[in-house]
């Protein structure tokens, strides 16, 4: 069995978008800023992945995507469903994946409204532990 080893994220403002990793309980996710409002529009999407690594091997058939920004963002759309925190700094969204104990799941991207200068400041993926359809 592999250790954990917690990723590393270094900050780099020159960058137009940022690259975000993050752990979860079993998954690692990554997040990037694609494509930054425009003029007369003010959305902006945000491309998601996750790996999910259960080290005892559960399956999972529901993730929370919760993200982070530096400021406050309208939630606009998704693969997933928004359970909470449009207008707010932190978000998070309802997948229904199922993953196997070892698996990669592209979110997609996840389309956001808010003023210049959005950032990624963190995202978790986390799961149920249960993809109803095998015993552990």
């Amino acid at each position: 069995m592999k250790n954990y080893v917690k990723p590393v994220v270094l900050a780099n403002e020159e960058l137009a978008e940022g690259v975000y990793a993050a752990s979860g309980d079993c998954y690692t996710v990554t997040g990037y800023i694609h494509q930054t409002n425009e003029q007369g529009r003010h959305d902006y999407r945000v491309q998601f992945n996750g790996v999910h690594a259960a080290a005892d091997g559960h399956h999972s058939g529901e993730q929370v995507l919760t993200i982070s920004f530096n400021m406050p963002v309208v939630y606009k759309s998704s693969n997933g469903t928004c359970i909470g925190g449009s207008g707010s700094n932190t978000i998070s969204i309802k997948y229904n994946y199922h993953n196997n104990g070892n698996d990669n799941i592209g979110l997609g991207d996840v389309i956001v409204e808010a003023d210049e200068g959005l950032a990624l400041a963190g995202s978790t993926l986390s799961c149920n532990h249960d993809c109803g359809q095998h015993n552990q």
